[in-house]
Formats: structure tokens, C-alpha cells, sequence
């Protein structure tokens, strides 16, 4: 089965933060949390001109997901398209699966007392919707479908491949 997933071509994004936005929208989340989240970096010279740079954090979906691992209730699992997805009703909120992310992307909801991370929007992507931060975009830097798909046919998202091979979801290329 197809693996399922995000790729954003950081050079273009702009910084609006429309995905943060309609991440926030679709689930409703507190103050202060976020599951997907643009750092604008220092001005560099790229490219003999100074440019700023965005870097967008989000949860890869692991292969092998070290947050379902530490999860103290099981309340993470993996589906077999590579969404892992929090029971909200089985997370006793032990904070177990936030200090196991190695990139930080988990949440901690104090407002219903829940762990929360990027679900890929399943209600959304299981009617054949994009995911709203994907939809919001307004530079179309996030690309959402078959990881290993996206990969072949965008060698341009290289830059993304490094932070894939992290999580496990890809393996092979540099």
C-alpha cells in the first residue's frame, strides 16, 4: 500500500502562514500549540542575493514511529498508508510520546489534556480532500500523496529527503 505523506519544498514557501493557520482551524487547537510550524531563518546570501528562508516543522510519519513506542496506553497507531494517527480517547496524557519525538512535533494539549500531532487531516484525505495546511498554501510548496511517488517524480525535493531519511520513511537516496 502507498505511504502517505507530506513533502514541502521549502525554498518556496513565503512565510505567510497560512498553513499554521488552517492546521489550527481544522482541529481546533489551543493557544500556543501547533502541529505544523514555519521558523523563518536569518537572512543568507543565496545566490549572490540576500533572501529569507522559511523552514516549515512537521510530524514525517515514521516508518518506525519512536512516539507509538514510548506511548504508555497505546493510544498511537500506524495505519497501513503510514498515517499515525492519537486516540484521543486512549491518551491518558502521560507526555511519553512528546519527549519521544526526535523533531519536537507532538503537542502537548493542556486544554483537553492530550497529546496531539499532525493526523494529515484524515477526515479530509480519506474523502479524497488535500489537507488543509496543503490547501491553504498559497506558494503550493506543500505536496501531500505517495511519499515514494512524490519522490521519483520531484527530484527538486531533495532538500526534504535528508529530514525523510531521519524518520525512516524513505531509504537509499542522499
Amino acid at each position: 500500500m502507498a505511504r502517505k505523506g507530506l513533502i514541502i519544498n521549502t525554498p518556496d514557501c513565503v512565510g505567510c502562514l497560512a498553513c499554521e493557520v488552517a492546521c489550527k482551524q481544522e482541529h481546533d487547537t489551543a493557544v500556543g500549540v501547533g502541529v505544523i510550524r514555519v521558523h523563518r531563518e536569518d537572512p543568507a546570501l543565496i545566490e549572490e542575493k540576500l533572501r529569507l528562508r522559511y523552514n516549515v516543522a512537521y510530524c514525517l510519519h515514521c516508518l518506525n514511529p519512536p512516539c507509538r513506542d514510548a506511548c504508555l496506553s497505546g493510544a498511537i497507531i500506524k495505519r497501513d498508508d503510514g498515517i499515525v494517527l492519537i486516540n484521543n480517547e486512549a491518551c491518558i496524557g502521560c507526555v511519553s510520546c512528546v519527549n519521544a519525538c526526535p523533531l519536537g512535533m507532538i503537542q502537548f494539549d493542556n486544554r483537553r489534556n492530550i497529546a496531539i500531532k499532525c493526523d494529515l487531516c484524515v477526515t479530509r484525505t480519506d474523502n479524497g480532500l488535500l489537507p488543509a495546511c496543503a490547501a491553504a498554501c498559497i506558494s503550493h510548496c506543500i505536496h501531500f500523496g505517495d511519499i515514494d511517488e512524490m519522490v521519483r517524480k520531484s527530484p527538486e525535493l531533495d532538500l526534504q529527503l535528508r529530514d525523510i531519511k531521519t524518520a525512516g520513511l524513505i531509504q537509499g537516496r542522499h
